[in-house]
């Protein structure tokens, strides 16, 4: 991968702020990596661990995803998604909130799901899958938490792991793998890594974003096959700073990538 690490080199070079990147091939283990160990504020990228604990404790038959939940005023939260915006006391299944916090990134769901789960039981099952620098310290929208030292963390090369995980439906029933995978590949904000590429390109991926922060990561499904991409950014000037870095180093690895299987035949 030392052409592509050349091209990404390139991109870098005009842009200020911090970034981690890991490129994987599922398939033939080539990997590209850079400051893939370094510790960023997760974002909305922590609502991945928070998806697959629920599969987790689904399989294991301690919670029913087609069990319906009260979206209680207590939970309502301002930042993104479309549960504030409803009625009070609507209905929704945890399978429906588990699709709301990936494809829109819905705090409210979020929470209501962290609360169900327990920040201890989420930490625990990503350190047992290997996660080393992951961690769940807070609501969505607590910024008084974040303030005081209470920050959602990651890694590129954690967020990458977990990713293998639910492809490989690790600890899991094949059907709950496929069903996260499902779910990212519906994921409705693609103003980062898909945003240059073509329509048609199955992407199954989950975005983050906080005041000078901006991530994109998942899987890239394609001939060479599946290949695994995290991006993340911080210490930005300006969040259109990072979603542009984002979206353009989606396009320079989509574009080599193809290449390469272009080659192939």
């Amino acid at each position: 991968m030392e052409e592509l690490h050349r091209k990404i080199e390139n991109v870098l070079v005009g842009y200020t702020g911090r970034w981690g990147i890991v490129i994987y091939n599922h398939f033939t283990g080539q990997k590209l990596e850079l400051n893939s160990h370094m510790v960023f504020p997760s974002a909305s990228m922590i609502k991945v661990p928070i998806m697959y604990e629920i599969m987790r404790q689904a399989a294991a038959g301690l919670i029913d995803l087609d069990e319906a939940l009260i979206v209680k005023n207590e939970f309502r939260t301002g930042g993104a998604g479309i549960l504030k915006e409803l009625r009070p006391e609507i209905s929704m299944t945890i399978r429906e909130l588990v699709t709301l916090m990936i494809i829109l990134s819905d705090n409210v769901a979020t929470n209501m799901l962290i609360q169900l789960l327990s920040m201890d039981q989420i930490n625990k099952t990503m350190k047992d899958l290997g996660l080393k620098s992951t961690i769940l310290r807070r609501l969505m929208m607590d910024f008084d938490a974040a303030l005081a030292g209470k920050e959602n963390d990651t890694s590129p090369a954690d967020l990458a792991l977990l990713f293998a995980a639910i492809y490989d439906h690790v600890n899991l029933p094949p059907d709950y793998g496929t069903l996260m995978l499902d779910i990212l590949k519906r994921q409705q904000i693609k103003d980062k890594l898909p945003f240059y590429l073509p329509e048609e390109t199955i992407i199954a991926h989950k975005t983050g974003t906080l005041p000078g922060v901006e991530h994109d990561g998942g899987i890239l499904f394609l001939p060479g096959g599946p290949y695994i991409i995290c991006i993340l950014t911080a210490d930005l000037t300006t969040n259109v700073q990072g979603l542009q870095l984002v979206a353009l180093l989606g396009k320079v690895i989509y574009e080599h990538l193809q290449f390469l299987n272009v080659k192939k035949y």
